[in-house]
């Protein structure tokens, strides 16, 4: 076979694998979590982060709410226990009580705001949660597909080059060489067709003396863009 023909094989196989590599690396970064994703993982933590808050919050509340609600039960019962005989100090203590009333109003209703921003964060929690798992669920499908996909790549990318190997093995070392240099030059693209009468690399409309070598089978290059011709 035409050297030039071998090339164009071996051009043929080069530019499976450059489709295969890209193929690869795509999938790669396509099997990574999305923003998208980790940004709902974020918003998952924070809706968590004010939930244990709330809660907290709450608990405090609620405990201090105990705390003066079991105060003003021992000072009723030292109260109206009978056991104070002096007229002013019943007096002072009645008002101490209902002032500790007026302040137990308070933390109850703080302790109920607490209740319902608690609840509220449930709420946020759970949505954010369902979105998240759903979110996920997703792309770990899709991962999975592309793992799969990953798999036949690499034993696409195996024969192609065993293949690759046993053109290259019928080829002139100096041959191979130039053709290597050549794609790293001219961007992968080293040996081109000839379309009628131009160049499949470039374009180029070519000399009818250029086109008849390359029927011909001789060794020919684009006279404007330097990449091998063959028909």
């Amino acid at each position: 076979m035409q050297t030039i023909k071998l090339l164009a094989t071996l051009q043929t196989i080069d530019l499976k694998l450059d489709s295969d590599r890209r193929q690869f690396a795509e999938n790669k970064q396509a099997m990574q979590p999305s923003p998208q994703l980790q940004e709902k993982a974020k918003q998952v933590k924070l809706a968590e982060a004010r939930l244990a808050h709330w809660r907290k919050e709450r608990r405090e509340r609620d405990e201090k709410a105990a705390e003066l609600s079991n105060k003003i039960t021992t000072l009723e019962k030292q109260l109206y226990g009978g056991r104070i005989k002096d007229v002013r100090e019943q007096v002072a203590m009645q008002q101490n009580v209902e002032s500790l009333k007026r302040h137990l109003a308070m933390l109850e209703e703080s302790a109920l705001e607490a209740l319902l921003e608690q609840e509220e964060a449930e709420n946020v929690l759970a949505k954010e949660k369902q979105t998240f798992v759903s979110m996920k669920q997703a792309w770990l499908e899709k991962k999975a597909t592309l793992e799969k996909e990953q798999e036949a790549l690499v034993e696409h990318a195996r024969g192609l080059k065993s293949k690759r190997e046993q053109v290259v093995a019928t080829l002139p070392a100096a041959d191979v060489k130039r053709y290597e240099a050549m794609r790293k030059k001219l961007g992968g693209l080293a040996v081109a067709k000839l379309n009628a009468r131009s160049c499949g690399g470039c374009g180029a409309s070519l000399p009818t003396a250029v086109v008849q070598k390359v029927h011909e089978g001789q060794t020919v290059k684009c006279p404007i863009c330097g990449r091998l011709l063959y028909d």
